[in-house]
């Protein structure tokens, strides 16, 4: 199959029909789906931001004194839309995989394993982006309640980049979801991988050092990009380099890992070489 057929799929209806499928089986559990990204944000806001945040004197950030709230505002939006990506990717898509048969279904109709795996991928990027906005709404509460103040038009225009962020990681996730051997073999990527990841990122601390490493660490790391981008914009009303460093990273990454991914996945779903 020719890159172009595998990234055409993306567009053709039968991606739209898998991700539509997604979201008809999601919207029966709505009710209690959306409890945890919206209880979630809160708690920790609550507990870092305020409680711990209550402890820490405003820190210097890029020459500007910034209260930790503030700081972990925008690094929150960023882990939200990485982790719920990643989680759905991996998590959800495997058991639909492995255990529901859900792919089986999909694929003795007129969908092929290349609108699967954009299915799956879109689906992941829309949950992550969904969740993403209720922790902006979230934090439009936190602002009206007189704990934060943020540059709330740079909020909405993020939108679109946390999408493509979500989008990207979502390929990671499926790339593990065609790695791993069983369910009982995702705390490895997770707690190796993703976690990592994660707290290394300019989510919840800054992220500073002379180190060559730290440096080249911070200049591939597209986490990094996207939490710095979306702070500066939020807190500073800035657009950065981080942001177009982010768009460059986040388009790399689906460039190269959703053709890995169909490969490894026509191997494992298919038994093809």
């Amino acid at each position: 199959m020719t890159l172009h057929r595998r990234y055409r799929a993306a567009f053709q209806w039968q991606s739209r029909a898998v991700l539509g499928r997604h979201l008809t089986v999601y919207r029966r559990n709505w009710h209690t789906a959306a409890l945890p990204p919206l209880l979630e944000p809160i708690i920790l806001l609550l507990a870092f931001g305020v409680g711990l945040g209550g402890f820490i004197p405003e820190f210097a950030w890029r020459g500007r004194p910034v209260p930790y709230l503030a700081y972990l505002a925008p690094g929150m939006l960023a882990y939200t839309a990485f982790m719920t990506a990643f989680f759905q990717a991996l998590f959800a898509a495997y058991i639909r995989m492995h255990y529901q048969k859900t792919w089986e279904g999909q694929l003795v109709t007129q969908v092929r394993l290349e609108h699967v795996v954009w299915g799956e991928v879109l689906w992941a990027a829309t949950l992550g982006t969904i969740y993403a906005l209720i922790v902006i709404l979230v934090l439009a509460g936190f602002t009206l309640a007189g704990w934060l103040h943020l540059h709330w038009i740079g909020a909405f225009l993020i939108l679109p980049l946390l999408f493509l962020a979500a989008l990207a990681f979502a390929t990671l996730g499926l790339l593990f979801t065609a790695l791993v051997p069983s369910i009982d073999h995702m705390n490895i990527p997770f707690f190796l991988v993703i976690m990592p990841l994660g707290f290394t990122s300019s989510t919840y601390f800054p992220m500073e050092g002379d180190s060559p490493w730290t440096r080249i660490w911070l200049v591939l790391n597209p986490l990094h990009h996207l939490a710095e981008g979306v702070r500066l914009l939020l807190l500073a009303g800035e657009m950065s380099h981080h942001l177009l460093a982010a768009c460059g990273l986040f388009l790399l990454m689906i460039l190269i890992l959703v053709p890995l991914d169909e490969r490894l996945l026509r191997r494992r779903v298919l038994g093809e070489g």
